[in-house]
């Protein structure tokens, strides 16, 4: 067990910071002896089987409706899958027959035909089928629970607990979560899975490390930041006191602070009103603030609508979807990003070939435009939610002229389709790209001609000018925003989009980073699209900045030379308005 304090670097897949101390729950695979049974109990082991059947499918059915009220939306549907898994009759009447043919305990037959079913789902390449086994496995840790008479549900622990373990269904986070748990330390699992697409809906931090839970001892206390992945066992005061500052930045907390904002769109020092908006995932508590503010979103991501079942959901699951996030923003706007896709995300099978390198490979609008029936079956779902007129679509990774006409045409056609049919739309709804690769930036000034509008994405335009993947630990170092060619190719993409009278947006790390505030706030953005756990500080420090001072800092630091250079100006600037503020506090 780790008795002092250790820094563990994990893999993050649910942001946020959380303070607390361990509950370690063991890898608890319920294991059945092999027992004989008479003719005379047969009937009680089978009785026993379907109470504990039944028992599961009454929890599964809690899970989903309370998630229906947390989440909403096709995350929540997760658990109606399993509960089809654990009322499947085909499954359960061959473990009614094998119990009556072999006259072994129920527990020890189930168990066993679950094993034998999910051992080559395990296996498959396919992630689709990967994750159906974890469901299986879900649902049956429920029924053996009940069969053995150890219920997950008696647990009790007290507030401020991080649960430790091998690894958790969906429905053990919702679970836990109502019994007041703050965030998860896993051994396995990742990004896409049910378990993080559940998390992040109800923005629980969880960093993934594995085998951490056979060296974390009860009690322990922990810290764990869902955003870098770094785990502290065994915090000290200074790191338990910094790590409570973050917290504050970050999660619900800072979230629940926007409503405090009396001034939206906040506005600089000398009277310039900035426009921030939000980046989104999943539906969740965040919806009631920003609505209630009036803030935008800047970029709803799709492609959960997808990985919540490995499956892209017809048009009017999709429709219903849309139509109720819209509704929730209906005195703003919300710019719906089309699903953006890549071998990583995607189901492996005959259509989608393996990559070694996804990030260069068939993704974003590559996938959609050879994908057109799927493309086409969203933007038709998107139309029929836009008749508030406050939706605009977005395309991904637009790379040349030649994607962007070709994504314009199948959209044209979707709305033909739809008039045909008498199906009500925004007919002047407007589609946007994103500004995510080089080869956009610098062909600009062209792209403008044929989009509404334009949100550059600094995420993946940084790794893709700089070749450094940011989630690659041996070059992460490499991966930085403020380097003079990102800043560069941003001033190229803004050039353009003033120069066609085009609304342009970033929707990047880089808009919630203060320390390049005043550089976004010089370039004269018409929206700072951000985390919205972000939005509470920036609109802040908005109100510090100079606009005019800002412009003049722009020329200066897009002549520098080398990223620390841009860095050095720009913390001068901020020390310079720290001073500011403090003269002014003293008067």
């Amino acid at each position: 067990m780790i008795a002092r304090r250790t820094i563990i670097k994990g893999t993050p897949i649910s942001g946020g910071v959380v303070l607390g101390h361990a509950r370690v729950v063991l890898p608890g695979d319920v294991e059945f002896a092999e027992i004989a049974v008479p003719a005379s109990r047969v009937n009680d082991e089978i009785a026993a089987l379907e109470e504990a059947v039944k028992l599961t499918v009454a929890e599964i059915s809690d899970l989903l409706e309370s998630a229906g009220k947390k989440i909403g939306g096709p995350v929540a549907r997760i658990f109606d899958a399993q509960l089809l898994i654990a009322d499947d009759e085909q499954f359960l009447d061959q473990v009614r027959h094998a119990i009556r043919s072999q006259r072994r305990n129920a527990g020890f037959i189930y168990n066993s035909l679950v094993k034998e079913t999910t051992a080559p789902l395990k296996s498959s390449p396919d992630s689709y089928m990967r994750q159906m086994a974890t469901d299986i496995e879900a649902v049956a840790q429920r029924v053996l629970s009940h069969l053995s008479g150890h219920d997950k549900s008696d647990l009790k622990f007290p507030p401020n607990t991080i649960l430790v373990g091998k690894m958790f269904t969906p429905g053990d986070v919702l679970s836990y979560r109502q019994r007041k748990a703050v965030g998860f330390l896993v051994g396995e699992g990742g990004a896409n899975s049910h378990m993080a697409l559940i998390s992040r809906a109800l923005r629980l931090p969880v960093v993934v490390a594995k085998n951490a839970y056979f060296e974390i001892a009860n009690e322990a206390n922990l810290i764990i930041d869902g955003t870098s992945g770094e785990v502290i066992v065994n915090p000290s005061d200074e790191d338990w006191t910094e790590y409570q500052k973050r917290k504050k930045r970050q999660g619900p907390a800072a979230i629940a602070r926007v409503r405090k904002l009396t001034e939206i769109p906040p506005v600089t020092a000398d009277g310039k009103a900035v426009n921030v908006g939000a980046n989104l995932t999943l539906r969740g508590p965040a919806d009631e603030v920003l609505s209630e503010q009036r803030i935008p979103v800047g970029l709803y991501r799709t492609e959960f609508l997808y990985l919540a079942h490995y499956d892209f959901p017809g048009e009017d699951e999709q429709f219903e979807y849309y139509d109720q996030i819209a509704e929730k923003y209906a005195n703003s706007y919300v710019v719906f990003r089309v699903f953006d896709l890549g071998y990583d995300k995607l189901v492996a099978d005959a259509d989608w070939p393996h990559e070694d390198n996804p990030a260069m490979g068939w993704r974003g609008m590559r996938a959609m435009l050879d994908m057109n029936q799927i493309f086409k079956t969203q933007v038709r779902a998107i139309l029929r939610a836009s008749t508030r007129k406050n939706i605009k679509i977005l395309l991904p990774m637009i790379t040349d002229v030649a994607e962007l006409e070709q994504a314009r045409k199948l959209i044209s056609q979707a709305k033909f389709k739809l008039r045909k049919q008498g199906i009500a739309f925004d007919d002047s709804i407007q589609t946007g790209i994103m500004i995510e690769v080089p080869s956009a930036a610098m062909t600009a000034d062209t792209l403008m001609k044929k989009a509404d509008f334009v949100s550059i994405g600094t995420n993946d335009l940084t790794q893709y000018t700089l070749a450094a993947d940011r989630t690659n630990n041996r070059v992460a170092c490499l991966y930085n925003s403020f380097h003079p060619s990102v800043l560069g190719l941003i001033k190229i993409t803004v050039d353009a989009a003033r120069k066609h009278g085009k609304p342009v947006a970033i929707c990047g790390e880089l808009a919630g980073d203060p320390l390049a505030l005043p550089l976004l706030v010089g370039l004269d953005l018409d929206l700072l699209s951000m985390n919205p756990a972000r939005i509470f500080d920036i609109c802040r420090l908005i109100r510090k900045v100079d606009s005019g001072m800002a412009r003049h800092l722009l020329g200066s630091v897009l002549a520098s030379e080398t990223q620390p250079q841009v860095i050095h100006k720009l913390q001068t600037f901020k020390n310079e308005l720290d001073k500011m503020k403090a003269i002014r506090r003293r008067k």
